[in-house]
């Protein structure tokens, strides 16, 4: 980072945002404003230090400064009004009563800062009959209904895995505050954002809902199946939980599969129409199965490929590290974390106007910049800050400079 925090060159290189975000949503959505440039200032309540051994953390956190700071304390307001007054958004995901209880609610903030843009992010909104119940992603997709659409096994719900309502709410964190910033720039003035965890799964369930909401339709247990096609799914090829799919849409599809298997028991002429394929998919299933089992996925995937039928990698997370394609586009990071050496992350999803990669810095330590924050950004003298310091109000991860005795 240069002297001003700033990564170089992003195309919102000008803008700086207060973080008070904790788990995935909220830090999610500052992680990508800080990769398009952003000065990201991170505060964090000293008692509750992020835990870095988990590896969230360091994924969710780089290229951000870290303060120290408690806003429970008068002087830790007052420092965050300070940073307020020459800040551009503010970002956090307590419930409502927490900024309320504080005093530093959007009312609050604007009469400091009138041009401020805050964005809220409360598991269930702002106001409401569950306004003040604490969420989770997991909890959000739970009540969206997510987990009735996943498709495994009819007598349990399933939950996604990846805590849905998070990532969702994080990029809905990101246009909306975006938007907010692009009115302000016509308008002058602030705004205030309510995003309601709960809702963004809700509104990202496609056809599911309105189909409900009619009584019209209600999704089948399926898994893995199509209604339309056949042999539709995922069969488990050589190694351990190595999987390719294979999706049959359509009638010469299928020949170029029964071509590749070269298995007699595909060529029954039944199986010419996809009503008969259906009919006997379980069966089909069972052919590829075995023809599969003992194959690696890499050859299988590009055999069928090559053919000309429907076929990928069911990659997890290690093999997508490794992804030729996504490698071809530059699209992974290295950084050198501490205490954990270098590790590999995604990048960016969307190409371009976000800051070099070779200056993307791993997440820091909890107070590691509160010194550069508040006496080059704030222009706090060294007695302010030892002052803070030995007040617990603010920590410092790094040593301060004695203050020089006034006359």
């Amino acid at each position: 980072m240069n002297n001003s925090g700033h990564v170089n060159g992003g195309s919102l290189s000008d803008l700086r945002v207060l973080d008070l975000t904790r788990v995935w949503a909220g830090p999610l959505a500052t992680r990508i404003l800080g990769d398009f440039g952003a000065q990201i200032i991170k505060i964090s309540d000293p008692r509750t230090p992020n835990v870095p051994s988990n590896g969230i953390n360091n994924k969710l956190n780089r290229n951000k400064l870290s303060l120290g700071l408690r806003l429970d304390k008068d002087e830790g307001k007052r420092v965050f009004k300070d940073l307020v007054a020459v800040s551009d958004v503010v970002i956090e995901n307590f419930r409502p009563r927490v900024m309320r209880n504080l005093r530093l609610a959007y009312d609050e903030l604007t009469s400091i800062n009138p041009n401020i843009v805050m964005c809220s992010m409360p598991g269930f909104g702002m106001e409401g009959p569950y306004s003040e119940y604490p969420a989770y992603g997991t909890t959000a997709e739970a009540v969206a209904g997510i987990p009735s659409l996943i498709g495994y096994d009819p007598s349990v719900p399933m939950p996604t895995g990846i805590a849905y309502g998070d990532p969702i709410s994080g990029l809905h964190a990101v246009g909306a505050v975006l938007a907010s910033l692009r009115k302000r720039s016509a308008t002058g003035s602030g705004q205030f954002i309510d995003i309601a965890l709960a809702a963004g799964g809700a509104i990202t369930t496609g056809e599911f809902l309105v189909a409900s909401s009619t009584g019209s339709y209600e999704p089948d247990i399926r898994g893995n199946k199509h209604p339309d096609q056949a042999p539709h799914g995922a069969y488990r090829a050589a190694g351990d939980d190595r999987w390719i799919a294979i999706s049959v849409t359509n009638n010469q599809e299928w020949l170029a599969l029964c071509s590749v298997v070269d298995d007699d028991r595909l060529r029954d002429p039944r199986f010419s129409e996809l009503e008969e394929r259906k009919r006997d998919e379980g069966f089909i299933d069972s052919v590829i199965s075995e023809w599969v089992e003992n194959r690696e996925v890499d050859e299988l995937m590009n055999l069928l490929q090559d053919a000309g039928v429907p076929a990928g990698r069911v990659a997890n997370s290690r093999q997508l590290l490794s992804d030729p394609h996504l490698t071809e586009r530059d699209f992974f990071v290295e950084l050198d974390e501490y205490e954990h050496g270098p590790k590999q992350y995604e990048g960016q999803s969307i190409p371009g106007n976000y800051t070099d990669k070779s200056s993307w810095e791993p997440s820091r330590l909890m107070g590691q910049d509160s010194r550069h924050i508040l006496a080059d950004i704030l222009g706090y003298s060294d007695e302010q800050c030892h002052a803070l310091a030995s007040e617990d109000t603010v920590a410092f991860n790094h040593e301060l400079p004695t203050p020089t005795q006034s006359d």
